[in-house]
């Protein structure tokens, strides 16, 4: 199946062992667009990370205007639940592209997921408030992430969940030239559906979609719309049907499941209208706790002298009777259903349809959503669900008659 050339991972790197002046230690995280090491701020005496833009994307203006677009934004943008930029530039005697970040020793939520299995309910609620505040702060400031996901959800090891990578950020009044009418960003599972559509057309209420839908993965294992292929998952968003959360996780409370329903909504209008009353709706649960201490070093290639401070337990024992309801002896959260949001269950299938025809988002042509328009996203990471290799997609007609009228803040 067709794959976005421009992040095809090629022969593996050869990685120098210093950049900018900074010994790089060990990888700690690697991906299609760029690697992240391990290093040591000998002047301010505290661990960095050093991020790498791969070799293959060096020369690829629309891919280094990205990477300094991160490196600006992480360190105008200060917030406890941001991952925070400290410097950036380019090494001529490296060859490299390097942004300098906070170091965080614990895992992303991802890498998290794949270890230990699916999150405590306390936990992930405890993620969900924290990375919500985040986005509450980018949106304020006008800034929607647009690639919100438990791959950029990292976990502190001092109990605070932090969102990282801005490099698909993008302010509200910017050019729409930014990114082409015929060009989507975001990854498959996690995206909203008019994101999907057009990238240019989205505010806050995208990110809150995909937020749900991460919190869905990280409570059940799975994702909300599965797929085997970016055109299969999106059309599976058009339906608006997904398997509610408690058929996948008994353990979830019912209040938790219908805040979660809400985020996935098709019409953004029928989501929650700014990420601050999600942080509300999931505090109002009761249900958060504290987040465990999961070490960076727990990562297959660290060395032994990595630093860590690894507490797996916690997610071990919550884990331990496979896919049943969460023991209550470990205090992460209650596992009998709260009280009802609308007052009654939902059905198996959830379905959240558009009351009326929207029309199309004004200024944008009925031809640059059409059968020709090509959307090209970064490839989905791996998941539990089987994950779509497909990177390249028509839409047909139909998905775009779907896109709503307006997308007010």
């Amino acid at each position: 199946m067709p794959g976005s050339d421009a992040t095809k991972r090629g022969p593996a790197e050869p990685q120098p062992r210093e950049v900018a002046g900074y010994r790089l230690l060990r990888r700690i995280g690697e991906g299609g667009m760029s690697s992240v090491f391990l290093s040591y701020d000998v002047g301010a005496g505290q661990p960095v990370a050093v991020k790498l833009l791969a070799d293959h994307l060096a020369h690829s203006g629309e891919f280094v205007h990205r990477f300094y677009r991160e490196a600006r934004l992480s360190r105008l943008l200060s917030h406890p639940n941001l991952v925070r930029g400290l410097a950036a530039g380019f090494d001529p005697e490296a060859g490299k592209h390097y942004l300098i970040l906070e170091f965080i020793d614990g895992p992303t939520a991802h890498a998290a997921l794949t270890a230990h299995g699916r999150f405590p309910v306390g936990v992930a609620v405890r993620v969900g408030i924290d990375i919500a505040n985040a986005l509450q702060f980018l949106h304020s400031r006008q800034y929607v992430h647009r690639d919100v996901k438990p791959d950029n959800v990292l976990l502190h090891p001092d109990g605070v969940a932090k969102l990282a990578d801005l490099g698909l950020t993008k302010r509200l009044n910017d050019d729409p030239q930014l990114t082409s009418v015929s060009q989507n960003v975001g990854t498959s599972y996690y995206m909203a559906y008019e994101q999907a559509l057009n990238a240019n057309i989205v505010d806050g209420r995208s990110d809150i979609f995909a937020l749900g839908a991460t919190l869905y993965h990280l409570l059940t294992g799975e994702v909300p719309f599965p797929g085997t292929t970016h055109e299969e998952v999106i059309r599976g968003k058009q339906n608006a049907e997904f398997r509610p959360v408690q058929e996948l996780n008994p353990g979830v409370p019912l209040v938790l499941g219908q805040v979660i329903a809400k985020t996935l909504a098709l019409d953004p209008r029928q989501r929650f209208q700014s990420a601050g009353k999600l942080a509300d709706a999931l505090t109002a649960t009761g249900l958060a706790t504290t987040i465990p201490a999961l070490g960076a070093g727990d990562a297959p290639d660290a060395g032994s002298g990595s630093p860590t401070r690894a507490d797996l337990s916690a997610f071990d024992r919550a884990n331990k009777t496979g896919p049943g309801p969460i023991s209550t002896t470990e205090s992460f959260a209650p596992t009998a259903n709260g009280p009802s949001l609308s007052g009654e269950a939902r059905p198996r299938q959830v379905r959240h349809p558009v009351p009326v025809l929207l029309a199309l988002v004004a200024g944008l042509s009925l031809a640059a959503v059409a059968v020709g328009a090509v959307l090209s996203v970064r490839s989905p990471e791996p998941a539990p669900a089987h994950p779509p290799t497909g990177t390249r997609a028509l839409l047909p007609p139909p998905l775009a008659d779907r896109i709503p009228a307006e997308l007010p803040q």
